[in-house]
């Protein structure tokens, strides 16, 4: 016995690195390469019997080194070390236990819109969705990012990936595969994405996922604004986002056709220039009277008719063009701003969101429906102080009392009715959005500030899409700044002649003390 404590002691600088040597060993082992085989319970366990060895070998010299001053400052260092260690890893272990995110970005860049959040929460089904990357594939990264936010919200989806270089048999087992992007698949549906926002890829998924594709068509033939344009006054965008939304968008001349067909969920009249011809009117009042749905903007410089297709609803297009001086955009007092809106489906999730519009005319109701059945509900109304200018070619702008129709105007309004004609169906309504402007939908218009989501939510109230109704998702767009005359005059005001002026007086002062 007294040979073997004789040897240990000579060895005893040994016992002590083999011992670090293996907790350290152990640790690398577990925590970077994540393995819990025999090797590492070795080591982690032999770390602590080495360590026993060396300090009975050296039981005095342990006792003098634990006893110094030096040596309890270090082990309070150490203890504070291990704590700090300790809840670091706990942290870890949290956060790696329960998922959370936060987005601190003021648009919320990196979260899903609540529109995509809702079309998840709608997928009944699996669906997969294969990403076709090479090695050396830099957007591969972005898609991921992008898909992990999907992956946390449906267990429905699934997610793999393909190397075309490093397994080209098993991407030659796809039709057409899709290098560089997705394919994503549900049952006999597929649908491919080529770019890495989230627009495209919930487009996809409503695509792979609906069971039927609702037509959505624009009237034609009175110059109306051109879904399949790309100038400023067109509306190719908003009808790009209607094929997004998985809705199939097209024309209508109803001077060529005898009836509105019978799969259009939605009839759009954007702002026709020249006047609808009586059968034309006719038509579409009989589509409407029947249950139909339809959007309709009228600017207040034309007059093509529509008043007299609105008059079983008791409704109209009123006369003059709307002015709001306290709440306007900058470029002039005829584009109000409204930041408030009424409570219903389509503005329900637009708290905090402005719309504007340019050259507007109001929307009145100028009857009440005797038997209460039918809804009207203002949308987006104009402030306390605007009014209707009748006379639209005068330069001055001022209230003339007993001429101009004082406000606030209705601006958009909505309106839900039973079916009058053809059916005993009292589930059948007739919708309506009456809208007294149609260039906050244009291109140039309609991706700033909240018209595009109005529009939207219209269009999905009208095709009794109510789970779409929600922000949409967002596209990486710039972000532009509009005022109001008085926020940019109270800006002028600050920053050119109140601080200015601030700063000149305190040295005026300053100077007098001191002179």
């Amino acid at each position: 016995m007294d040979r073997l404590t004789e040897y240990l002691k000579k060895q005893a600088f040994v016992l002590g690195y083999l011992a670090l040597v293996a907790l350290l060993a152990g640790a690398i082992r577990y925590f970077v390469w994540h393995q819990m085989d025999d090797w590492t319970r070795g080591l982690l366990i032999g770390a602590p019997v080495l360590g026993a060895l060396f300090v009975l070998a050296n039981p005095a010299q342990v006792r003098a080194a634990l006893t110094r001053r030096g040596t309890r400052y270090g082990s309070n260092a150490l203890l504070m070390s291990v704590a700090f260690v300790a809840i670091v890893v706990g942290l870890n272990y949290l956060a790696g236990r329960y998922h959370y995110r936060y987005d601190a970005t003021e648009l919320k860049e990196h979260t899903l819109s609540p529109q995509s959040v809702q079309v998840l929460e709608e997928i009944d089904r699996p669906v997969a969705i294969t990403g076709f990357f090479a090695a050396a594939d830099f957007q591969r990264q972005e898609y991921e990012k992008l898909l992990n936010q999907y992956l946390d919200q449906s267990a429905l989806l699934s997610y793999t990936t393909i190397d075309p270089d490093r397994e080209p048999v098993k991407a030659q087992q796809y039709e057409n595969p899709p290098y560089g992007g997705l394919l994503l698949e549900s049952g006999d549906r597929t649908e491919v994405i080529y770019t890495p926002d989230e627009q495209s890829v919930t487009s996809a998924l409503l695509k792979v996922v609906s069971e039927e594709t609702k037509v959505i068509y624009f009237l034609t033939g009175h110059q109306e604004r051109d879904m399949a344009g790309y100038g400023e006054e067109s509306y190719s965008t908003v009808a790009n986002a209607l094929r997004d939304q998985n809705y199939e968008v097209r024309a209508l001349n109803l001077a060529i056709t005898e009836t509105v067909p019978s799969d259009a969920a939605v009839v759009i009249i954007a702002g026709p220039q020249t006047a609808l011809l009586e059968d034309e009117v006719g038509r579409l009042g009989a589509y409407l009277l029947q249950g139909g749905k339809a959007l309709i903007m009228q600017d207040p410089a034309n007059d093509a008719g529509l008043n007299n297709l609105l008059t079983a609803w008791q409704i109209r297009f009123g006369a003059g063009l709307a002015i709001d001086l306290p709440s306007s955009l900058m470029t002039g007092p005829a584009a109000p701003v409204v930041d408030r809106y009424r409570f219903s489906q389509i503005t329900k999730d637009m708290t905090g969101l402005m719309s504007f519009f340019p050259l507007a005319r109001p929307v009145e109701q100028f009857g009440q429906d005797p038997a209460g059945q039918t809804t009207f509900t203002p949308l987006a109304e104009t402030s306390s102080d605007s009014w209707a200018e009748q006379d639209m070619e005068t330069a001055e702008v001022e209230f003339n009392e007993g001429a101009d129709v004082p406000g606030p105007l209705t601006l958009a309004a909505s309106l839900e009715a039973p079916a009058l004609v053809g059916s005993d169906d009292p589930n059948l309504k007739t919708r309506l959005v009456l809208v007294g402007d149609s260039d906050f939908a244009s291109n140039g218009f309609v991706e700033n500030l909240g018209n595009g989501v109005l529009f939207m939510n219209a269009v999905n109230w009208l095709a009794e899409e109510e789970s779409m109704i929600a922000i949409g998702p967002k596209g990486s767009q710039p972000r532009q700044v509009f005022l109001s005359g008085v926020q940019s005059s109270g800006i002028f005001f600050i920053g050119v002649i109140l601080i200015p002026f601030a700063l000149l007086a305190a040295g005026a002062v300053v100077w007098w003390q001191r002179r």
